[in-house]
């Protein structure tokens, strides 16, 4: 892997380097519909500058600098073309991480010169990325006393005992962020915020999700970032690393498709009306995900199979999902139609280019997926009467 390339994108969950602020007094908020505005009162803070940057990949963009009145009172407006990520300095090192919407109205409060006490209004992003930035400081801290302990009781007799208990500690807690981490993610699916998740740190060099051993993880991001965020710069980044480490897989003899026992990576795509529909909508259920064509007359000839299993399931917590690896809308709904599938699907109609086909390694149709009701991964490629009897059984323990 590229470590200049993960040098850029880890740089968003790194320590801010502060920067020497401008001078501007504070101003009449503008009225002007695509003007956002932070404001708000920092104690402590009469006189004293605030900076704000905007945080691209490789590099912090001065956006303005705004000077604290008598009661620590600050405004900034600006006129973002897009939603991105922004740097709020609010003295010495101190800074508050922002992920703001063209046309917001911000409110911050807090002290000058400290990040971990403030409060965020007017942005729903920013407020979620408040909650991960604290839970992710006190594991820090916490981690951060371990290691004292463990330097404090090097010279100890019983040292080995000792620090087995203390990395088992350390152990335990990152687990405890990571599980925490990726809660964050699955329950902020269609926001930026979860690049800030995803690459968070322990330290430098100590990533709370490993590219390799969290790979799925992000292949869940970059699915989902695909759809809501295609042009957004650390997206197209995420996007090539994930190719990358895919390529890699496969050069290795490495399948880069997900396994069973894995969670199945999420996406969003497209019903034939339009709408929207995200594999993790049918969490809770077990779930078959069959990609096929309408093009495919192998993957047509399984279709009569799918119907069965639909027809035979009773009240079975159970839903089909069938992803097309179509390029014409009309093509794909006649099949839909003649081949009678009353079930859910969706397509991107970009046939191979199809994200969908990356995230899941998909190289032939028809291919499947069986998704058991916390989206686990149990089983993969059943055709036919195996299928026929996957289900079945399944039925059967119900």
């Amino acid at each position: 892997m590229n470590k200049i390339f993960v040098r850029g994108l880890l740089c968003i969950a790194l320590t801010i380097t502060a920067c020497k602020p401008g001078n501007r007094p504070v101003e009449k908020h503008n009225e002007a519909l695509n003007t956002t505005s932070i404001e708000g009162v920092l104690e402590g803070g009469a006189q004293r500058d605030v900076v704000l940057e905007e945080m691209a990949v490789r590099e912090y963009i001065p956006i303005d600098t705004a000077t604290c009145d008598e009661e620590g009172h600050f405004l900034i407006d600006f006129e973002p073309e897009q939603t991105a990520f922004y740097v709020f300095r609010t003295g010495g090192t101190a800074y508050i991480t922002l992920l703001i919407e063209p046309g917001q109205n911000i409110t911050v409060r807090g002290s000058y010169g400290q990040s971990d006490r403030y409060s965020i209004s007017g942005s729903e992003d920013s407020e979620a990325l408040m909650e991960l930035s604290a839970a992710h400081k006190r594991t820090l801290d916490e981690l951060g006393e371990i290691i004292s302990e463990i330097r404090e009781a090097s010279d100890l007799n019983d040292f080995p005992e000792i620090k087995i208990g203390l990395d088992q500690k350390f152990d335990s807690l990152c687990n405890s962020f990571h599980g925490y981490s990726w809660e964050f993610i699955q329950e902020n699916h269609e926001s930026l915020s979860m690049l800030i998740a995803l690459y968070n740190l322990y330290g430098q060099g100590l990533p709370v999700f490993d590219p390799i051993k969290d790979f799925q993880i992000y292949l869940f991001v970059d699915s989902l970032l695909q759809v809501h965020y295609p042009e957004f710069e650390a997206a197209l980044l995420l996007h090539a690393q994930v190719l990358g480490t895919s390529s890699t897989k496969q050069i290795n003899g490495e399948d880069p498709r997900p396994d069973v026992g894995e969670i199945a990576p999420d996406f969003v795509s497209s019903r034939p009306d339009g709408s929207k529909l995200a594999l993790s909508d049918l969490k809770g259920d077990y779930v078959l995900l069959s990609f096929w064509a309408g093009w495919s007359s192998l993957s047509r000839e399984e279709n009569p199979y799918l119907k069965e299993i639909w027809g035979n399931k009773g009240n079975f917590p159970f839903k089909i999902l069938q992803v097309s690896f179509d390029g014409e809308l009309a093509e794909w709904t006649r099949a839909i139609e003649e081949d009678e599938l009353g079930w859910d699907h969706v397509c991107d109609l970009r046939r191979w280019e199809s994200v969908i086909a990356d995230l899941y390694g998909v190289e032939k149709i028809p291919s499947n997926y069986i998704i058991d009701p916390e989206g686990k991964i149990i089983a993969r490629d059943l055709f036919g009467n195996e299928l026929l009897e996957k289900f079945n059984n399944l039925y059967s323990k119900k």
